[in-house]
């Protein structure tokens, strides 16, 4: 068997129910110009309720898949030390 090649082989990088946060990954893969795929799904059989948020997951090659996690990461603690200091 065959060992699968990194740049092919898609892997999820950021996966949650909260809009902001995702936003948050977007934005921050977007301003350093690294592509990737975001994907949304909807909870299965509950029709369309306000209260149930759809999971969001963010997928990327598996080559890139440590910077994109950095750039996450950093992502989310600006924005959380950034809470901090405006409350």
């Amino acid at each position: 068997m065959t060992k699968p090649d990194p740049k092919m082989e898609l892997v999820t990088v950021f996966e949650s129910d909260d809009w902001v946060a995702f936003e948050l990954a977007k934005g921050a893969l977007d301003e350093a110009g690294v592509e990737y795929l975001a994907r949304e799904d909807m909870p299965a059989g509950f029709g369309f309720s306000p209260i149930l948020n759809p999971v969001r997951r963010i997928l990327m090659p598996a080559f890139r898949r440590d910077e994109a996690l950095e750039l996450i990461a950093d992502a989310q603690q600006g924005a959380e030390s950034g809470e901090e200091e405006d409350g």
